[in-house]
């Protein structure tokens, strides 16, 4: 009888004490999977230059998963707990099973609590940050994948944004034109970059915008000069000095200005003639027949007679040297000039000029606020070559930072006689009342029938 008691104290004993291996192997599994969810392996390879915590990227995908595993550990362990001490037979191996089976349930609970001490405040985003480690391993270059990496605070709190991160993104167009941006994105950190912003260009124009920024610094011109004061930039041609040539036909301001290259930016191939052709834009009318009376444009003095005192900062979205500003500036009117150097260095001599250039394209939303600029102004830029649909966002986005009572002046589109209806229901869809609205005939260069608005 005595033989048999103890066979089967000695079976219990060994049936808790599998239950006791299977529960702590278990708790420790998933210990190891926290551990390894919030460290992923690349980042004790990877260092970067100046802090190895730029590498250190939580992975908290599946934290709720973990969290509910982990609970369901709890309630089993907090069973077996409660039937050992209330057990009637009381004996050794069970209080030390009891013990065992309590610093087991407070190392999955410290994992508890320090999973939840990484989750965000209520009504805090998340951060994705699995994604960004998913973006960030399509590329080869080291710069990108740190780029795109998303980098958490310091501190692991929100910061004074209410995010629990820094949020870093490139164009979507950008996966597609992976060995462009390779080779963009290929230099030494804090070296001189590489003089290739017509590759950024070509990547900004083809839907890759934003860019990521760069850890290099941009190349000057070798023998920059000082600009020319305010009162003689307006007017003026910078020094030649001030242009980095290297990526335009022309080298030098002189070729642009008599127009020996007829490619690259035919829509404004007199931009540059600042005293002849420049210069009386806005103030007088050009008529395209000097046998007719027809002129598509409008005199600024007109148009600020409208809103007489109210037009104060606006953006000119335009292919153009800046003379727009340059002429809204003499009647103290602030206007940001957006443009892209097409085949000539257009934001160089804006900036040259005193004038502020913003290097957009015509993918990118507007970086303003809703409803602050007064006038929008747009010329030899949307033309019929422009697609509705896309021309329907440009007009939505310049309808988001117009204030109420702002003027959208589109000045001299130019379009096939057929489209013409087609793109006035576009433009009716804004609701605007129209202060001044011409159509006039014109022949393009193949000498095909078109219309000027």
């Amino acid at each position: 009888m005595p033989k048999v008691n103890i066979l089967k104290n000695y079976r219990s004993w060994r049936g808790i004490h599998r239950l006791i291996i299977c529960i702590t192997t278990l708790a420790t599994l998933v210990c190891l999977a926290t551990f390894f969810k919030a460290y992923s392996f690349r980042s004790f390879l990877v260092s970067d230059t100046s802090c190895n915590y730029r590498d250190f990227i939580p992975r908290v995908t599946n934290e709720g998963e973990v969290k509910e595993t982990i609970e369901i550990i709890i309630q089993k362990i907090q069973q077996e707990l409660d039937q050992t001490r209330d057990s009637p037979h009381e004996s050794v191996p069970k209080a030390k099973h009891a013990s065992v089976l309590a610093d087991v349930l407070g190392l999955v609970e410290l994992v508890k609590d320090s999973l939840s001490f990484q989750t965000p405040q209520e009504n805090a985003p998340l951060v994705p940050l699995s994604s960004s480690q998913e973006s960030s391993e399509y590329f080869l270059i080291e710069e990108i994948r740190k780029y795109i990496r998303i980098k958490p605070n310091r501190l692991g709190k929100q910061n004074f944004m209410g995010a629990n991160g820094t949020f870093t993104s490139i164009g979507h167009a950008c996966f597609s034109m992976k060995k462009e941006l390779e080779e963009y994105m290929d230099y030494d950190i804090g070296d001189i970059c590489n003089d290739d912003w017509k590759l950024a260009q070509k990547l900004m124009i083809h839907g890759c915008d934003p860019l990521p920024r760069r850890r290099c610094f941009s190349k000057a011109p070798q023998f920059y000069t000082k600009p020319l004061p305010i009162n003689e930039s307006l007017w003026s041609l910078p020094n030649d000095k001030n242009i980095r040539w290297s990526q335009y036909r022309c080298k030098n301001f002189t070729c642009l200005v008599r127009n020996t290259t007829q490619k690259g930016f035919f829509k404004c191939a007199d931009c540059f003639n600042l005293k002849e052709h420049e210069y009386p834009r806005w103030i007088k009318p050009f008529y395209q027949d000097p046998n007719s009376n027809l002129t598509a444009d409008f005199l600024i003095s007109d148009v600020l007679d409208v809103k007489p005192g109210e037009i104060r900062i606006g953006l000119d979205f335009s292919v153009g040297s800046g003379t727009f500003a340059a002429r809204m500036r003499e009647h103290n009117v602030t206007i940001v000039s957006a443009t892209i150097n097409l085949g000539a260095p257009f934001s160089e001599i804006i900036a040259l000029r005193g004038l502020i250039p913003l290097y957009l394209t015509i993918n990118q939303r507007l970086p303003f606020f809703d409803n602050t600029l007064d006038l929008i102004h747009t010329t030899r830029f949307l033309d019929g070559w422009i697609d509705l649909v896309l021309l329907d966002f440009v007009l939505y986005d310049w309808d988001r930072v117009l204030r109420p009572g702002g003027i959208l002046w589109i000045d001299s589109f130019f379009c096939l006689k057929e489209d013409l209806d087609d793109y006035l229901k576009v433009f009716g869809i804004l609701r605007y009342r129209k202060h001044r609205w011409i159509v006039v005939p014109k022949l393009d260069k193949n000498d095909e029938a078109s219309q000027a608005i």
